[in-house]
């Protein structure tokens, strides 16, 4: 081996030594914190059908079209209740609907003016009158670790 060739050698080791030095030192800032939703639904009256919850990050497609949520999943009752966890959520802002899918063909149902014939909720407990809840009236905020979220559908 040349002179050259071993400083060459040198130097390229001292450089990877100080870059996994430098790596090792930021790995603990930068791993991402995740959370989980735990979303619990109540006031389900009878057993048939399942429950369909979504996850939201953005109003938009809020509250009905939940191919635009971030998850959903439906879910079996039991004894009047439902309940799910939504995992690896990012730290941020969320709304969670909710309906009872009485006759399992996973579509909330309405009748011909819009009007649900399903029983619903959405977090924050938001029932406006007359038009659909708003992601900024339902969101919440969740950081790192467990979050829980309760509603009760009418």
């Amino acid at each position: 081996m040349t002179p050259t060739f071993t400083l060459r050698l040198r130097a390229c080791q001292a450089w990877l030594w100080l870059l996994l030095c430098l790596g090792l030192a930021v790995a603990p800032f930068s791993a991402k914190t995740w959370a989980t939703l735990e979303v619990s639904v109540s006031g389900i009256e009878g057993a048939g059908g399942h429950v369909g919850i979504a996850v939201w990050d953005s109003g938009v497609g809020f509250p009905e079209d939940v191919e635009q949520a971030l998850d959903s999943t439906y879910v079996a009752i039991e004894n009047g209740t439902a309940r799910t966890d939504f995992e690896r959520l990012a730290p941020g802002t969320y709304a969670v609907t909710v309906f009872h899918d009485e006759n399992d063909n996973q579509r909330f149902d309405k009748n011909w003016i819009g009007i649900p014939r399903e029983a619903w909720g959405v977090s924050n407990h938001v029932r406006p009158r007359l038009r659909a809840p708003r992601f900024d009236e339902a969101r919440f905020d969740i950081a790192g670790g467990g979050h829980a979220v309760e509603i009760q559908i009418e």
